[in-house]
């Protein structure tokens, strides 16, 4: 005999068992859904942002690394210009310089005061030995003319006396030697020696080696006044690599005006074409008076004096 079901339960019906299984295995299934998907989104990165392919993307500017803070770009401070310099006004060149030597100073004082009173950039030539020889070296020296030793050098014409302080062709290289130091010693300021007559030992080799080798221990230069054709003095100097000059025009072989003015007119003119001249004059002529009367000459020709050293090559 079968059980005795309490009063008012009903059996549960064939269907009713089946729904409530569907519904739990419906259950279990979306669980099990629902914990695979929160574990892909752990294991998988976040998905980009997608872009629009029709409008290009613009880049963004680069961004300064961390460690090198971004500089500020300060303006520079605006200084005012300086106000314009104007050019100086320069000076011409000259057409040409002359250099004017006046021999056979050293006799009086008063021969060198109308070579002083020139004003110009000229060259005294002082005899060795002569009464006021030291004098006037010093006295042009003071007022800045050049000096130079005007060393008596034997002459072809034997009766010509050579003064104190001279060098022959029948001395010794080393007597020649000595005579020129005594000369250089017994004058203040020398910067260099010229020859005064001397066609005979300016054309002797050996003497002039020994006269210049004095030249060139001292440092100075040497004027070849050219009394001869056959003179060597300029080409044993330049072989002793000493600075040379050479004379182009004497001025006053005749002791007259007209023709020392010919003569200083041709210095000019030879200054001009060549860019530079050498000219000898002697204080006890006429010489300087003249040129002083003719100074105007020079400077519209655009000549400029300057002393014998700067033309010694």
């Amino acid at each position: 005999m079968s059980p005795r079901r309490r009063a008012g339960s009903r059996a549960p019906s064939p269907l009713a068992a089946v729904w409530r299984g569907a519904v739990a295995a419906i259950a279990v299934t979306g669980l099990a859904v629902g914990v695979w998907a929160a574990a892909q989104s752990v294991l998988r990165p976040a998905a980009r942002p997608a872009v629009d392919v029709g409008t290009p993307a613009r880049a963004a500017p680069p961004r300064p690394a961390a460690s090198s803070p971004v500089s500020r770009v300060t303006p520079r401070a605006v200084l005012p210009r300086p106000a314009p310099v104007p050019a100086a006004a320069s000076t011409p060149a000259p057409a040409g310089v002359v250099a004017i030597i006046f021999d056979d100073a050293g006799a009086t004082l008063a021969q060198l005061e109308p070579v002083l009173a020139l004003g110009r950039a000229v060259t005294v030539a002082v005899l060795p030995g002569l009464p006021a020889s030291t004098a006037v070296a010093e006295r042009a020296g003071a007022a800045g003319v050049q000096v130079i030793l005007h060393l008596p050098l034997e002459a072809e014409e034997s009766e010509r006396a050579l003064g104190p302080g001279g060098v022959t062709t029948a001395m010794s290289d080393g007597a020649s030697a000595a005579q020129v130091r005594a000369g250089l010693d017994g004058l203040p300021g020398v910067v260099g020696v010229s020859g005064h007559m001397g066609s005979r030992a300016t054309a002797d080799r050996r003497v002039m080696a020994a006269v210049l080798s004095v030249v060139r221990e001292r440092g100075l230069f040497f004027v070849d006044s050219r009394t001869t054709i056959e003179t060597v003095g300029a080409i044993v100097a330049r072989e002793m690599g000493i600075p040379v000059a050479e004379r182009a025009v004497f001025l006053d072989n005749e002791d007259d005006p007209a023709y020392i003015t010919a003569q200083v007119r041709r210095v000019i003119e030879l200054a001009r074409q060549r860019g530079s001249a050498v000219a000898i004059g002697h204080v006890q002529k006429q010489t300087a008076e003249v040129l002083r009367g003719l100074l105007s000459e020079f400077d519209r020709a655009g000549i400029v004096f300057v002393p014998v050293s700067m033309l010694a090559r």
